[in-house]
This record gives C-alpha cells, structure tokens and sequence, in this order.
C-alpha cells in the first residue's frame, strides 16, 4: 500500500516539472514603426486579428466572366471616382449579361478597396493569408492560394479588404 502511494506521489511530483512548449506571437513589434504580423500556418480555427475589414460585399454582383477576365491582378481603388471607374470597367466588358451592382463604399480617414480575383480547378478554394507588413509608406500583403480536390471544376476565389487608414500609402498584394 505504502509503495503504491509513493510511486503514485512520484508520478504527480514528475508532471511538476513539465515545460510548456513556447507559443510564437501573432504580433511581433520591431524597433522602427513598421508592424509585422507573422501568423502559424495552417490558418485553420484561427481567427487573427487583421487591420482590414472584408470588402468581399462590392464585387459580389460581379458576374463570373467578368470575374475571372480579371484574375491575377490587383485593384487598388483610393477613391469613390475610382470605385465607380471601376464598376463601369466591368460594365464595359459586356461581360456580364446586366449591369453590374454598384455598392457605395466611404472612402474617408483614408480608407482604401484592395483586391483581386484568383482562379484554379479543383473542388475548394481559399485564400490564406501568409503576412502582413504596414508601415506609414506602404503596406504588404502576401497570400497564398491553395485549391483542394480532383474535381474539374472552374474555382475562382474573390479577396477584397478595405484598409483602414492607408490613405496614399502604396499597396502591394502578392499570391502565392
């Protein structure tokens, strides 16, 4: 009895002593003003905090045509005159069979409409976000895209953020 007492103290006294595995940050601050934000891979379950909001919402009466027409490059729009040349580009593809829908977005403090349409086969498709650096001069954005799947269908993936405070800063978006 006094035995199996002692191994079972034993025991609890051992897992004492267990180090706990070191965590890295999602928020690393540098010495100058630039914010690096490193995040784990995969993205799964996390839902990191992001100086963006989802601008998914202005581009979803965007036809797939004219979607995929544009695939792989960037819009970068500063402005509601640029917002609108925007919509109207799409409208002058004759891509889509109606006009496109026209929402509004405040451009004001300095908010910009970043995105880009990505297209691949397979079943499922998503961006995942690799890094961000912002400083006042500019912001980086880099994604990866990633398909999933054998299926042999046509995947075209949407990311649209509004940056919140970016004003004249240039903007670059890279995919993976």
């Amino acid at each position: 009895m006094q035995l199996s007492l002692w191994i079972g103290m034993l025991f609890i006294l051992a897992g004492c002593n267990l180090a706990s595995q070191p965590v890295e940050p999602l928020l690393t601050l540098e010495s100058n003003p630039t914010v690096t934000i490193v995040l784990p891979e995969p993205l799964n379950n996390i839902t990191p905090t992001l100086p963006w909001a989802d601008a998914r919402a202005l581009v979803e009466g965007i036809c797939f045509e004219a979607a995929l027409d544009a695939a792989g490059r960037v819009f970068v729009l500063r402005d509601a005159a640029a917002l609108t040349a925007f919509y109207d580009g799409v409208d002058n593809s004759q891509l889509c069979r109606r006009p496109v829908s026209r929402v509004p977005f405040d451009f004001s403090g300095g908010a910009v409409l970043v995105g880009l349409w990505s297209s691949g086969r397979g079943c499922t498709a998503q961006h995942n976000i690799v890094g961000v650096i912002q400083d006042a001069a500019a912001w980086q954005i880099r994604l990866r895209f990633e398909t999933a799947g054998t299926c042999d269908y046509e995947l075209l993936r949407p990311f649209w953020v509004a940056l919140t405070g970016a004003g004249a800063a240039a903007v670059d978006v890279v995919v993976e």
